[in-house]
């Protein structure tokens, strides 16, 4: 896979970090900020993974492509169907591969911002999921990038990739509603 070569003159990138405790916000904090970069015509590739809610329930997980618009069902609870077992969730090998793609075309295309939502224990302790992320990242082909991981994976994620500089924004109950221009402000500045 070839990836988009740096340009002359080319910085290396701002790379933001959204972290929090599961079920605080991450996603829609991501959200906010690709609605404020897409109404401002910038190119933003990647990926979002919104919660499946059925009821009010979370009973799986979608995966978006930030670009194209399109979705499909990633991971459902339970481990009834054939698929890769992580926690509670089974995920689907074939929409993983999908979303893999998605991060292999934005390499190759570019853009304004990268978007990966999330980063987990599938890349950082089993190698799988969206692992290729992480060398897209590491390549800094973009020149800003956007990273959701779980506070409990900081550690990890620093560790596999200890040569980028991160910005880390932390999301809590208190400060979900304002952190997006937060994002927003250290990104474009």
């Amino acid at each position: 896979m070839r990836l988009l070569r740096r340009q002359a003159g080319w910085r290396w990138p701002v790379n933001g970090l959204v972290t929090g405790p599961i079920g605080a916000g991450k996603t829609t904090v991501c959200q906010r900020v690709v609605a404020w970069a897409q109404e401002r015509g910038y190119r933003v590739r990647g990926v979002l993974t919104p919660a499946i809610l059925e009821g009010g329930v979370k009973t799986g997980i979608a995966i978006l492509d930030i670009e194209s618009g399109a979705r499909r069902s990633l991971a459902r609870l339970g481990q009834e169907a054939a698929g890769l077992v992580v926690g509670k969730y089974m995920f689907d090998p074939d929409v993983l591969r999908w979303g893999c793609a998605i991060l292999e075309r934005a390499a190759q295309e570019g853009g304004d911002l990268l978007l990966v939502d999330e980063i987990g224990p599938l890349e950082l302790a089993q190698g799988g999921g969206f692992v290729r992320a992480l060398d897209i990242l590491a390549a800094g082909v973009f020149p800003r990038t956007l990273t959701v991981v779980r506070e409990t994976l900081l550690g990890a994620l620093r560790r596999r990739l200890p040569q980028l500089q991160f910005v880390e924004f932390a999301v809590s109950g208190g400060n979900r509603q304002e952190l997006a221009g937060q994002i927003v402000e250290r990104l474009w500045r």
